[in-house]
């Protein structure tokens, strides 16, 4: 799993010797630098650049500096002499075209690394369409009947996780259900933020579930795992919240006796099933969204 790239802060493994203080920040000739400029939070160039750097593991002197809410054209220009003194990568996300000129004419100037992620697609989508674009910063975050509605999704999720609500099933976009440890609460959150309203029930053999969910029409999916993983998870988590002695809760042979409750249950509610193991909870969310999206 890619970690945060590091600061200065924290042990990059770099020397002291070979280090030197630039505009506030300790820069190192061997670590990468990147310095983020956007309109807005920053926040897409940032997702851009980790997704990057997952294809470098053995780099791991990074320091990326964010320079977010960018409209004047003297603090821009100080950012750029500051990059250019500091050796840094330059990556933005300007909406603002008078800005966007300036840095790119700085950068060709003295022969800055620049990456600006949005004029190009942007200038692409206009001449194809003939549409001529927004150019508003923030436009992602825009607060529109879409914002609201992944509010409320989230508020929903929330409301109907694990199994602490049945009432209002029927309002969901779906229903997740499955034994413990195979990530319904992280990937129902996840599709909320997106958007979608998701209750998430667990799957206890003990524990009866609620007769709504059998008799509404409603899109279920299944989460499983193999018994050896949930069983090394939970003993994560049994060791994380100091439990001491024999549980059945990372008992195996308890595991396998869920997941064939589980998967009675799953037949019952003619459920999507998706094997978890090892997987992220993008790609997991990336399945369930392509189901929901064909009604």
């Amino acid at each position: 799993m890619f970690s945060v790239p590091c600061t200065r802060s924290s042990a990059c493994g770099s020397t002291e010797s070979s280090s030197s203080t630039v505009g506030g920040l300790d820069l190192n000739d061997h670590e990468l630098t990147i310095f983020v400029v956007s309109d807005s939070i920053g926040e897409t160039a940032q997702r851009m650049i980790h997704a990057t750097l997952t294809q470098f593991p053995m780099l791991d002197s990074v320091v990326i500096k964010k320079f977010p809410f960018m409209k004047d054209k003297e603090q821009f220009q100080n950012i750029l002499e500051l990059a250019k003194s500091s050796n840094a990568i330059l990556v933005t996300t300007l909406v603002d075209q008078e800005l966007n000129q300036l840095g790119l004419k700085f950068a060709a100037d003295y022969g800055i690394p620049y990456v600006d992620y949005l004029s190009g697609l942007i200038h692409i989508i206009q001449q194809q369409t003939n549409v001529e674009p927004l150019l508003e910063s923030g436009a992602l975050r825009r607060l529109d009947s879409t914002y609201f509605k992944r509010i409320e999704a989230m508020e929903y999720s929330v409301k109907y996780d694990d199994g602490k609500n049945f009432n209002d099933l029927s309002e969901a976009d779906a229903v997740i259900v499955g034994v413990s440890r195979t990530s319904k609460t992280p990937l129902s959150m996840y599709l909320a933020n997106k958007g979608y309203k998701i209750a998430n029930i667990p799957l206890v053999p003990e524990v009866p579930l609620p007769e709504a969910l059998f008799k509404q029409h409603l899109k279920v999916f299944g989460l499983t795992a193999g018994p050896n993983y949930i069983m090394n998870i939970r003993t994560e988590r049994v060791k994380i919240l100091g439990l001491q002695g024999p549980a059945d809760y990372n008992n195996l042979q308890r595991i396998k006796e869920e997941l064939i409750y589980a998967e009675e249950v799953f037949e019952r509610l003619n459920a999507i099933v998706i094997n978890t193991e090892y997987k992220s909870i993008e790609e997991s969310a990336f399945y369930i969204e392509k189901y929901l999206n064909r009604s």
